[in-house]
């Protein structure tokens, strides 16, 4: 933990106006946010404005609130009418349901919806945009500041030229007509009702005159509107934290451009942390080469207990050698150096999946069968509520041949059955299930049959149009993985253990610190991070971002496996004279 502050990290604290903070990994970004924040809550005298403090996920509104208490002691202030949370509980919250019903045709509070629990019954708008090649999911469609349909960060283009209104803006019509708002455009809606009532702006600024986004690298440009909005809409002070280099949220809409814009804006101080408190020199010097941000300039500083470490990261070239092979080579090197081989201490990550022979494209075949897998493995592992809100729509999906949104759901489930005996069916499902650790083949068998059996106990028929046989199944063979079904359940949808050492999605290590960490390239080809990429690919795309997080999270020693690749030292970001070339 940082101690003493630095030059810059008081200079952020002494800061007011409109702050752009850019902060580089290990530079204690979020503790120096926590700071601020405590050093407006101990002298706060009103009592009905407070400070507002946003992330991007519950993880990270969580470690800042944690950090609060270490640092506090008591945080009997931080409650009401401070906020600490998310981006979007935030917009949701203060802004949308308290005041969406002034937007809405109907004058009645909008409801919120996550695309991936309401589907709306109008199979036409659907198919249509599928078919002309849009996206797969209409429900991805949202609409930006621009008037323009986005799917990502990119546009959705139609050639329905002729149409009077496209399919997909027919859809987003329906859903409007209806009150319904997804997650992912709350904050246009937000936005469109802060530009149509300014005084809406005026009164949430007056209640939060001061607001603090940690990682704004990962806010959409839907959300950096909002928050513009506010900020000159009369708020005191507006403090946006992040690194532009760690955006890997792309795919959530995140877009970095709207934290590099602020940087070069005039009306915005900016401030750098560029001292690292977490990894060594030699660390420091590698990472560099992959930081769009640090193109041309030299690489951050060490400044923590480790910044003299002599071990310098060690590109590791293998041929055909095994995942246990490569994983034990690091191992042994931890040792070496004397780092215990604890989950605290050593990382294994990858890009996307954590065991390479799960990566099984076309495993499942309906998606009520993978609800039901899925659901199996957070009932043991994960969240339970998630577990249920599946097993609830592959189990209504199975009775009613049905894809619908959640009210119509709960209507029919009523005029069928009483609302309680339907939980108890669920749950009685969802406990029923065969442990995940058993092989995935044997496991969609089982559960097949525990399916029909519950289905009897209750008299509940599943539909015709639903046969077991077809519709519990999953993909027959595959050249790449041909013992794909003996692979426990629980490995298909294991993003992150912690045994003996952690091992980890790049994802899920994020803000994360290590001893030791290796960063395994599995092969030569597709879109993930392969050698290509980090030899000459750009530095301003998503996957190097990835590749920059996992980099950039080991104290003491980093470690990069990848097959051997001819003349990688001429490509230039990886000079021998700051890697360990060796071979495995």
């Amino acid at each position: 933990m940082v101690e003493k502050m630095t030059d810059e990290q008081q200079e952020f604290l002494n800061a007011e106006g409109k702050v752009v903070i850019k902060a580089c990994p290990g530079s204690g970004k979020t503790y120096t946010a926590v700071h601020k924040l405590l050093s407006y809550v101990d002298n706060w005298k009103d009592y009905h404005s407070g400070v507002a403090v946003l992330s991007f996920t519950n993880v990270a509104s969580n470690e800042i609130y944690e950090k609060a208490q270490s640092i506090h002691g008591s945080l009997g202030k931080l409650g009401y009418p401070h906020f600490i949370g998310t981006v979007d509980s935030f917009i949701d919250e203060f802004i949308v349901l308290r005041y969406g019903h002034l937007y809405t045709d109907s004058k009645v509070r909008p409801r919120i919806a996550l695309s991936d629990n309401w589907n709306i019954p109008y199979k036409y708008w659907r198919t249509e945009c599928y078919r002309n090649g849009c996206v797969d999911n209409i429900v991805q469609f949202y609409y930006g500041v621009d008037k323009k349909l986005y799917k990502g960060n990119k546009r959705v283009v139609c050639d329905r030229r002729k149409a009077k209104m496209l399919p997909c803006q027919q859809y987003k019509k329906m859903l409007s007509d209806m009150g319904i708002v997804f997650q992912n455009e709350t904050a246009l809606f937000a936005y469109h009702l802060l530009k149509k009532y300014p005084e809406i702006a005026s009164a949430i600024v007056e209640r939060f005159p001061i607001i603090i986004i940690d990682e704004v690298q990962d806010t959409s440009i839907n959300q950096m509107a909002v928050f513009d909005l506010l900020s000159e809409s009369g708020m005191k002070s507006m403090f946006l934290v992040g690194d532009p280099d760690q955006s890997i949220y792309e795919w959530r809409n995140a877009n970095p451009e709207c934290m590099l814009q602020k940087l070069e804006d005039p009306n915005w101080k900016t401030i750098e942390l560029t001292g690292n408190f977490r990894s060594s020199q030699n660390i420091c010097n590698v990472t560099s080469f992959f930081s769009a941000s640090l193109r041309g300039n030299d690489s951050n500083n060490a400044i923590g207990d480790w910044k003299n470490e002599k071990e310098r990261p060690v590109l590791l070239l293998t041929k055909k050698n095994s995942e246990e092979e490569i994983i034990n080579y690091f191992l042994d090197k931890c040792r070496k150096m004397e780092i215990e081989i604890l989950p605290k201490n050593v990382a294994v990550l990858t890009r996307g999946r954590i065991y390479s022979d799960t990566d099984v494209i076309g495993l499942w075949k309906t998606k009520e069968i993978e609800l039901f897998a899925k659901a199996a493995y957070e009932w043991k592992c994960g969240s339970r509520k998630k577990a249920y809100q599946s097993a609830l729509k592959a189990s209504y999906s199975m009775i009613f041949n049905e894809d619908i949104d959640e009210y119509v759901m709960n209507q029919r489930i009523r005029k069928y059955t009483d609302e309680d005996t339907w939980k108890d069916y669920v749950i009685d499902v969802l406990i029923g299930m065969p442990d995940i650790e058993i092989e995935i083949g044997e496991w969609v068998k089982n559960f097949s049959v525990i399916f029909k059996t519950i289905c009897i106990k209750y008299a509940y028929e599943i539909s015709t149009d639903k046969n077991l046989k077809d519709t519990f199944k999953i993909k027959r063979s595959d050249k790449n993985t041909p013992n794909f079904k003996q692979i426990p359940l629980r490995k298909y949808f294991e993003k992150k253990i912690e045994y003996q050492y952690t091992r980890s999605s790049i994802h899920g290590v994020k803000g994360e610190t290590y001893d030791a960490v290796l960063i395994y390239v599995k092969g030569n080809a597709g879109s993930t991070i392969t050698p290509k990429l980090l030899m000459e690919g750009s530095l301003d795309q998503e996957l190097m971002h990835l590749a920059y997080v996992a980099m950039t999270r080991p104290r003491r020693l980093l470690m990069l496996a990848m097959p051997e690749t001819k003349r990688i030292e001429n490509f230039g970001r990886f000079p021998e004279e700051l890697w360990n070339y060796e071979v495995l």
